[in-house]
């Protein structure tokens, strides 16, 4: 069915078709002249919509509205029209419509208003319900009509719109209204004197500079604080414009004379935009005289300097600047790879402070060349403060400079042990590929400490086709720690091998080692890589080999990523005549059965209560109550409660049972009430008779409350 409604949306946009036809063919005079008001016009079918919006009321159908934001749209381009339909809004507001129909036709005069609405809308800054979005239509009217209305208004509004016409003036950028402004600026209300001068700021016309230049020496307090920001905002317009002189001259006039940091350091800024080829001397006069505040501010001015710009006058001076501006500058110079300022820098290494040492030292990593490795691997060796080894360190290994590779090298062979250990792990973090042949040689250098940084080196730059040779280095390595490194990397390389029989190399080299702790070592080595080809070689060291070689076995399948040997483990655990390999084999076997697998969560739980029944020491029964806290079901709950009878294992028993609580609060109230019956509801009342953990009894409680 069509309504009426839907009638009068329909004819409305057929008058506004007919209306642009007319306006093509004959132009707006035929369209319009005159335009009496009868069924078929503009001007009828914008009463019509009127005398409906006229009692409109928030909640109502909004169709009205629609129907004349529609109007509105279309004869956006066609002034005739326009005028027809502000005439007809002019009329209505001042009629008795209700405030929500009010509202809408103001804000649709804001996008159609002309100076012939002003008078109306002038009227209603007075209607406090109003008054806001009058305001709001009179900053979209154009021309000086509105700005006089509004500088007449100022009087009798009170004083919440009263600043509210103030900011309208000032988004206007009403030049007309500099004068009034001024006077307010100096008026005893502090409020308008703020607003005023932020609206001189935004207007930036001649007339408002020469107020707030004038008002700088008139006000105190927040307005002139206001002042000063509105007279800065207004440089800043004139930088914008393109106008630098008239920027600069205020810029520097602030910057000489005002004493507040904030307003001074917002004039610094604006000098060092405005006058670009001055801005390296600007910034060293602050540096200079100014107080810390202000030179942190230059200090971050000259990082922010084109490329293009000669910082050597600043770094010239660097030792002269407080610490802290030291040190930003030095963090500037580097950020900018400032090379000229490579020997002020240099400088700064040997600072009084430890902070401006440890910069300076950072920073040669972006400025410094060859020539500074000596003394950075000084520094590094002394460790002495520890925040400038660790520069020293950074600074080794970031250094891009063409040659630091080969240099690095050519300086073992002369370097003193502590200083060849630090050259060599230099190298390794640069991940230097043209280091691996010096690498090699240095791990079998005199010193213990440069061998054990070399295969801690070789780990990240051998490639897998020398992994023999850092296999040759583990066989060869006379000391335990070190040994234990070199496995370490062998294991790194091996895993580098893209086939996958990554144990191969090492399995070929097994046989031909008779030392028994190289041989041990490359044992445990094919536990560590993990390669399925080496468990037929483990398992028969396991079952024939020496009790070295068996130890070293039980190690290997210890260490292995997944529970495929654990059986092999167990079968050691039960029956093994040594006590250190049933110990060892234990272990081995419980940390096998808590890696994650597909097995069943009750055989899991099985295999651990079977290495509880063979632990012998405090230790393994505290990893078995960890693997059970892992188990978040309630089977492993129930198989965890028993062990809370024991006060040496309590503690970690509470602990797993919190793990696992937190996981079955988290089942459904049905499957809560099926696991209390199928024997967990007997668990959780024994957790509260025996345990006196305040988090484990509160969880417990609430799960029985649950469960009931």
């Amino acid at each position: 069915m069509v309504t009426t409604m839907d009638k009068m949306h329909l004819r409305s946009l057929f008058i506004i078709l007919a209306v642009v036809v007319a306006w093509v063919v004959a132009g707006p005079a035929a369209a319009f002249a005159p335009p009496p008001q009868q069924e078929g016009t503009l001007a009828f079918e914008v009463t019509a919509i009127l005398e409906l919006i006229a009692v409109y009321d928030y909640g109502d159908s909004r169709e009205p509205l629609s129907n004349l934001r529609e109007l509105v749209q279309a004869t956006l381009d066609l002034k005739a029209a326009r005028q027809q339909i502000e005439e007809a809004m002019i009329e209505f507001l001042a009629s008795d419509a209700t405030f929500a129909g009010k509202q809408f036709v103001v804000e649709q005069l804001s996008i159609i208003g002309t100076a012939a609405s002003v008078p109306v809308l002038t009227t209603l800054l007075s209607e406090e319900p109003l008054s806001d979005v009058a305001l709001f239509a009179l900053q979209r009217v154009p021309g000086e009509d509105v700005d006089a209305a509004l500088v007449g208004s100022l009087t009798s509004a009170d004083h919440s719109s009263r600043i509210a016409i103030i900011n309208t003036l000032g988004e206007r950028r009403a030049e007309g209204a500099a004068g009034d402004l001024e006077a307010l600026v100096s008026g005893a209300d502090a409020d308008a004197g703020r607003a005023a001068a932020v609206a001189l700021g935004k207007i930036a016309s001649a007339r408002a500079l020469a107020a707030l230049a004038a008002a700088r020496g008139t006000t105190s307090g927040s307005v002139r604080q206001a002042v000063l920001d509105a007279y800065l905002a207004c440089a800043d317009g004139l930088l914008a414009e393109g106008d630098a002189a008239g920027a600069t001259g205020i810029y520097r006039e602030v910057y000489e004379e005002e004493d507040s940091t904030p307003v001074r350091t917002a004039a610094l800024r604006g000098l060092v935009l405005s006058e670009p080829d001055d801005a390296v001397d600007t910034i060293l006069a602050s540096l200079r005289r100014d107080a810390q505040p202000l030179q942190s501010v230059a200090a971050g001015l000259a990082r922010g300097l084109p490329a293009s710009a000669d910082l050597a006058s600043i770094s010239a001076e660097l030792a002269s600047f407080s610490d802290a501006t030291q040190i930003q500058l030095i963090s500037a110079f580097a950020d900018r790879g400032e090379t000229a300022a490579h020997q002020a820098v240099l400088g700064a290494i040997t600072h009084h402070d430890a902070d401006v040492r440890a910069a300076a030292i950072a920073a040669l990593a972006s400025i410094g060349d060859a020539s500074d490795i000596d003394l950075l691997v000084e520094t590094a060796v002394s460790g002495q403060p520890a925040s400038n080894q660790m520069a020293a360190r950074g600074t080794l290994d970031r250094m891009p400079a063409a040659g630091t590779d080969e240099f690095l090298i050519a300086t073992i062979p002369k370097a003193t042990p502590a200083a060849r250990a630090e050259l060599v792990r230099s190298l390794g973090q640069r991940n230097s590929a043209a280091a691996v042949d010096v690498l090699l040689s240095t791990a079998t250098d005199p010193d213990q400490g440069v061998r054990a940084e070399s295969f801690k080196a070789l780990a990240i730059v051998a490639p897998p086709e020398r992994v023999e040779d850092v296999i040759q280095l583990l066989v060869n390595e006379p000391d335990e720690g070190t040994r234990n490194e070199a496995a370490r990397t062998v294991v790194l390389v091996s895993q580098k091998i893209e086939s996958a029989e990554q144990a191969g190399p090492v399995l070929a080299a097994l046989p031909t080692v008779s030392d028994i702790d190289a041989r041990s070592a490359l044992i445990e080595v094919l536990g560590r890589i993990g390669d399925a080809g080496a468990l037929t070689t483990l398992k028969a060291e396991l079952s024939g080999g020496t009790p070295e070689y068996r130890r070293a076995a039980i190690l290997a399948l210890s260490s292995w990523p997944d529970a495929g040997p654990s059986d092999e483990l167990l079968r050691v655990a039960e029956s093994s005549e040594s006590e250190i390999e049933r110990v060892l084999a234990l272990r081995g076997f419980i940390e096998l059965t808590r890696l994650l697998s597909d097995r069943p969560e009750r055989e899991s739980i099985d295999r651990l209560q079977t290495a509880m029944s063979l632990a012998t020491e405090t230790s393994e029964t505290r990893m078995v109550l960890a693997g059970l806290g892992e188990i978040h079901t309630a089977e492993a709950l129930e198989a965890t409660v028993p062990y809370l009878d024991d006060p040496t294992l309590r503690p970690e028993a509470e602990a797993a049972l919190l793990r696992q609580i937190n996981t079955i609060r988290g089942e459904g109230d049905d499957r809560l009430r099926q696991l209390m019956d199928a024997g967990l509801r007997d668990g959780l009342r024994r957790i509260l008779e025996v345990s006196e953990d305040e988090r484990l009894r509160e969880r417990t409680t609430e799960l029985l409350e649950r469960g009931q």
